[in-house]
């Protein structure tokens, strides 16, 4: 049995986000599991804000002292109602936080899952049912838990019907979307293909604000898909191109 918090870095960040008295409330849960011997886990949304904090070593050092054995990192997307484009992490931010994974998994004893920087280690985006989807509250079936829209919901289809649907086999069919697994997102690393995808598709928004990535932002979101293209296409090539390994 295994359970996972949500922090986003200490208390003051962690509530700000989260709610008052968030932060003390995982601590507590914290060390009712440790006394229970269950195994826990960790997740961090990784903000323009908390960055340094949640990849330091004070921050890992407490969570290893809660018996946290694996913390996950998660970049915030500007997604849902009112998104905040900047709280976004810059591009040079992710590619800092890639290589404080490698710092943090030499160093200290912690399993690191990073969403999109381990994209490599999987062959790119997972979504759309090639390893992974998302089921709402409310039983809305999404390629992603960032990608708010679905076509079918799983109390009305199968999960073998859904998985075969035209929506999940047309994520599918352009994955992936690079030959460069750092930029493995279709959301924001390649929103065209994203944005393809929805106008093929016509699937429905499952949360208010959905189309907002798509309309408002997409001028900043393009750009911040080329500005990661050419940090990462760069570290691509020197780390982990055939010739250079």
């Amino acid at each position: 049995m295994t359970k996972q918090w949500l922090l986003e870095g200490f208390e003051e960040d962690t509530d700000y986000r989260r709610g008052k008295r968030t932060f003390q409330k995982i601590v507590q849960c914290f060390n009712n599991l440790q006394e229970q011997g269950i195994v826990t886990g960790a997740s961090s949304m990784v903000t323009r804000n908390n960055i340094e904090t949640v990849a330091s070593d004070k921050f890992i050092d407490f969570l290893i002292e809660m018996g946290v054995f694996y913390l996950w990192y998660f970049l915030f997307i500007p997604v849902g109602k009112d998104p905040e484009m900047d709280l976004m992490p810059t591009p040079e931010q992710r590619e800092y936080l890639r290589k404080r994974d490698a710092e943090i998994r030499k160093a200290k004893p912690i399993f690191i899952g990073d969403f999109w920087n381990d994209a490599p280690a999987v062959g790119g985006c997972i979504a759309g049912g090639r390893n992974y989807l998302h089921i709402t509250s409310s039983g809305d079936v999404q390629p992603c838990v960032f990608v708010h829209y679905a076509v079918d919901n799983i109390k009305e289809k199968s999960l073998k019907e859904i998985l075969t649907s035209g929506f999940f086999k047309a994520i599918r069919a352009r994955q992936p979307y690079s030959h460069n697994f750092l930029t493995p997102c279709m959301i924001i690393d390649h929103p065209d293909v994203y944005r393809e995808v929805i106008r093929i598709c016509k699937p429905s928004p499952t949360h208010e604000g959905a189309e907002t990535i798509l309309t408002s932002l997409k001028d900043q979101i393009d750009e911040y898909g080329r500005q990661i293209r050419l940090i990462e296409d760069r570290v691509w090539e020197k780390e982990y191109s055939p010739v250079n390994r």
